[in-house]
């Protein structure tokens, strides 16, 4: 573990999350390496879109998020105070696609993600954010079961 300096990790603020966050903190803990939080909104607008008007839409989905982004950081704050404010992140896109830009863009040599293990089926039928960042990333990938 003492090669990666710079640790991306992936979570979506569920119960969960906190498993990943232990998980990658050990991983990293008395090694020298910095560690980074990463949450990806999807884009619903074109999904959900026929019951409101787009400007509707966004403005809800920009609330939700708003509101989100505060609990997460409330949990990071209270659960995990040796992660920085500043080293939180909340992106808005296909989160496999954003995970990995975000992990190129800034350098990280590894990326902590959690998976269900669904298996390939499901997998296939249902699409794994873990699946997609393992393909075409540029740096290692640590899954973690949940």
């Amino acid at each position: 573990m003492g090669q990666y300096s710079k640790v991306l990790v992936a979570i979506d603020g569920t119960q969960e999350s906190e498993n990943i966050l232990n998980k990658a903190l050990g991983l990293v803990d008395g090694k020298g390496a910095s560690l980074s939080v990463v949450v990806v909104f999807e884009n619903l607008i074109g999904t959900y879109t026929y019951e409101l008007s787009m400007g509707d839409f966004e403005k809800a989905q920009q609330e939700f998020q708003s509101a989100f982004c505060e609990e997460v950081k409330t949990m990071l704050a209270k659960k995990f105070p040796a992660i920085a404010a500043d080293a939180v992140h909340f992106l808005r896109g296909k989160a496999g696609d954003e995970i990995k830009k975000f992990a190129k863009d800034n350098s990280f040599d590894l990326v902590v993600i959690g998976s269900h293990g669904q298996g390939a089926l499901k997998s296939a039928i249902l699409g794994s954010t873990a699946n997609a960042v393992l393909h075409g990333i540029h740096c290692d990938v640590y899954t973690v079961r949940v």
